[in-house]
C-alpha cells in the first residue's frame, strides 16, 4: 500500500510546494425518494450513440431514459434493461442501463432517468479534430478527488479516459454507491471510458465471488461494439475516426494465446493510420515505472504485449496504479526510440491511500524519465490535428490546477518520425 501521509515533493523544486496528508473519504448520501435515478455516468456506444446508466434503490423502476435538444422536452423515449447483484449481505439497487441514439455530434441534449427526479445534460463528443481529453487515474473518493473533480470541471473537455481504480470499495460495496454519486455531475455529462484496475477485482473465491462482480454490473462498456468478449478490454474511435483509443485490462489474462492477446491484435490490424491518425492505449499497472511503489507489476504484460503496439505505431500508453505523475520519452523495450509510444503514469487522481513519493534515481529507466512528481492531480490530452497534439498536467493546488508539465506530441502516423518537444509550465515550446 502507498499509503504515506508526508507529501513532500521528490522532485525538482520540491521546496515551492508542501501539500497536506490526505483527506479522509468523502461518502456522498441520497436523500431522494427510492425510484430517483441516482449515480448517473454516461459512455459512448459506436460512432454516435450514448450507454446512460444510473441506480435506483426501487427495484422495480422503469430502465427509460427520455430525451431532447430543449429542457423539458423529451422528443424520444428509449427503453433498456436493468440487473441486480448480491455480495456477501450487500444487494445492489437497480442497475440501468439505456443506449439512445442516434446523435448529432457535438450536440447537447437534455434527458431524464426512469420517468423520475431531475433533469440532466450532456454533450455529444466532436466528430473530428480537435478533441479534449482528460485523464485521471487512481481517483477514490477522497477531499483530494473532489479537489481533482472540481478541477476537471473548472475547464472544458469532451471526454474523460480513466485508466483503473475507480471507487476504492475494496469489497465495501456502499462505496460503489458514494463513489457513484460523487462523479455523478461530471459523469453525467461527458462521456466517461474506464478500464479496470487492481481495486475492482474483488474477487473472493472461497465464498464463490467472481472477480469484477460489481464492475461489471456497474461500469458497463462497449466492449461488444469492438468485438471483445470481455468488458475487461474494448476500443473506441473518437473525434470521427481520427483517434483510436485502446482500454486493456492488466488483471485478466494477456499471454500470448490469451483472448485478449488475440483481440488486441485483430484491434491493431484493423486500424488504418491513414484515416486515424492517433492511437492511444490505456491500461492499469504501467509498463515504465521508477517509482518504488509497484515495481515490475506490469513487467509481463510488457513483456507479451509491447511489440504489438510498437509495430502498430502507438503514439502514448497511459496508466495509473502507481500515486505519482511520471512521463518518460518515447520507448521501446527498455530503450529510447522515436518510433515507441511515450509512456505517461497518471495515478494520482485523489485515492484515499496517498501518494507514492519515492523515485528512484539510479533505476535502469531513470534516463528516460523525463518529468516526475508526487502530486494529486489530472491531464488533458488536446488533439489539435492529424499531426498535433499538446499534453498538460494539472497539479492540485489548493483553489488551482497548476500545470507543472506540458509537452507537444507528433502523430506517428506522420511521415517524418520525431521525439516529442518538451517543457515545463515555465518554458517556452
Amino acid at each position: 500500500m502507498q499509503g504515506l501521509t508526508s507529501l513532500v515533493f521528490l522532485c525538482a523544486r520540491a521546496d515551492e510546494y508542501v501539500r497536506p496528508p490526505p483527506s479522509p473519504l468523502v461518502l456522498t448520501a441520497h436523500d431522494k425518494p427510492a425510484a430517483h435515478p441516482q449515480q448517473v455516468h454516461i459512455s459512448t456506444v459506436g460512432s454516435n450513440s450514448m450507454r446512460i446508466s444510473w441506480v435506483t434503490d426501487d427495484r422495480n423502476a422503469p430502465s427509460v431514459v427520455e430525451y431532447g435538444k430543449s429542457r423539458g422536452n423529451y422528443t424520444v423515449s428509449t427503453t433498456g434493461n436493468h440487473a441486480t447483484y448480491r455480495y456477501f449481505f450487500y444487494k445492489s439497487g437497480a442497475i440501468h442501463h439505456v443506449t439512445i441514439g442516434p446523435l448529432a455530434a457535438s450536440t447537447t441534449y437534455h434527458y431524464r432517468c426512469g420517468k423520475a427526479g431531475d433533469e440532466f445534460t450532456l454533450r455529444t463528443p466532436p466528430a473530428s479534430l480537435p478533441i479534449e481529453l482528460v485523464v485521471i487515474g487512481d481517483l477514490g473518493q477522497t477531499g483530494w478527488t473532489a479537489s481533482t473533480l472540481s478541477h476537471i470541471g473548472g475547464a472544458d473537455y469532451d471526454m474523460l479516459l480513466l485508466p483503473g481504480d475507480l471507487s476504492y470499495a475494496d469489497t465495501q460495496q456502499p462505496l460503489w454507491d458514494s463513489f457513484g454519486r460523487l462523479v455523478q455531475p461530471l459523469a453525467s455529462a461527458r462521456p466517461w471510458m474506464v478500464t479496470e484496475g487492481n481495486h475492482e477485482v474483488e474477487a473472493l473465491p472461497v465464498v464463490g465471488f467472481a472477480p469484477f462482480v460489481a464492475y461489471n454490473a456497474r461500469w458497463r462498456m462497449p466492449h461488444e461494439e469492438s468485438g471483445s468478449a470481455s468488458n475487461l478490454y474494448y476500443s473506441l474511435d473518437v473525434a470521427g475516426g481520427a483517434a483510436h483509443v485502446v482500454m486493456l485490462g492488466s488483471y485478466t489474462e494477456f499471454e500470448q494465446g490469451s483472448e485478449q492477446y488475440a483481440w488486441l491484435e485483430r484491434d491493431l490490424a484493423g486500424v488504418d493510420r491513414r484515416k486515424t491518425p492517433w492511437l492511444l492505449v490505456l491500461l492499469h499497472a504501467p509498463w515504465y515505472n521508477t517509482n518504488q511503489a509497484h515495481q515490475g507489476e506490469g513487467e509481463a504484460m510488457r513483456a507479451a504485449m509491447e511489440r504489438l503496439l510498437y509495430e502498430a505505431r502507438v503514439d502514448v500508453v497511459f496508466s495509473g496504479h502507481v500515486h505519482a505523475y511520471e512521463r518518460f520519452t518515447r520507448i521501446y523495450d527498455n530503450e529510447a526510440d522515436s518510433r515507441g509510444p511515450m509512456y505517461i503514469t497518471i495515478g494520482d487522481g485523489g485515492n484515499r491511500e496517498g501518494l507514492a513519493l519515492k523515485f528512484h534515481k539510479d533505476h535502469r529507466s531513470a534516463h528516460l524519465s523525463v518529468f516526475r512528481e508526487a502530486s494529486f492531480g489530472h491531464g488533458r490530452l488536446r488533439i489539435v490535428n492529424e499531426t498535433s497534439a499538446v499534453w498538460t498536467w494539472h497539479r492540485n493546488d489548493d483553489e488551482y490546477a497548476t500545470v507543472r508539465d506540458k509537452v507537444w506530441l507528433e502523430s506517428l502516423a506522420t511521415p517524418k518520425l520525431s521525439t516529442a518537444t518538451a517543457g515545463r509550465q515555465d518554458d517556452e515550446l
